[in-house]
This record gives C-alpha cells, structure tokens and sequence, in this order.
C-alpha cells in the first residue's frame, strides 16, 4: 500500500471513531463495572433505559449505540 492510501484509511478509522464517541459525548451515560462485563447506561436502570454492555469500555460504548438505534419492539422481542 502506498503513502495516501494508508493515510486515507487512517483518517477514515479515526472518524469512524470520532463517530462512535459523539452520542457519548453528548449524553454522558454512566459507565461502570456490572458483573464481569463493562456496562453504558443512560437512564435510571437497565430495565428503563438504554445499556451497552462490553469486555472494555469500547466495547460497551459500541454496543450501547447499537442498542441506541433498535426500536422498542426490538428490544422486547416482539419486532414486526
């Protein structure tokens, strides 16, 4: 690979980055310990809110974006 192609897809990761971190940047959920695994959380609990859960807190942070997306059928089971 050359020069600008690895640059290119270095500007490309940190902006994808950069992408993930701004809902947490924004909202400022918790993040703490729950169990063995790292946990987001916006709202008072896991059953009301929104939670990410992860083995390290970038993880966590990714899966609470996901979790930021689904509808609320989606997350009861119940998607149409």
């Amino acid at each position: 690979m050359d020069f600008e192609t690895l640059t290119a897809e270095a500007r490309h990761s940190a902006a994808i980055e950069a992408l993930e971190f701004t809902l947490i940047g924004t909202l400022r959920p918790r993040i703490f310990i729950d169990g063995d695994k790292w946990c987001v959380l916006y709202g008072e609990n896991v059953q009301d809110g929104v939670a990410g859960f992860g083995d390290s807190p970038r993880e966590a942070v990714y899966d609470f974006n996901k979790a930021w997306d689904k509808k609320l059928g989606a997350s009861l089971g119940v998607v149409k």
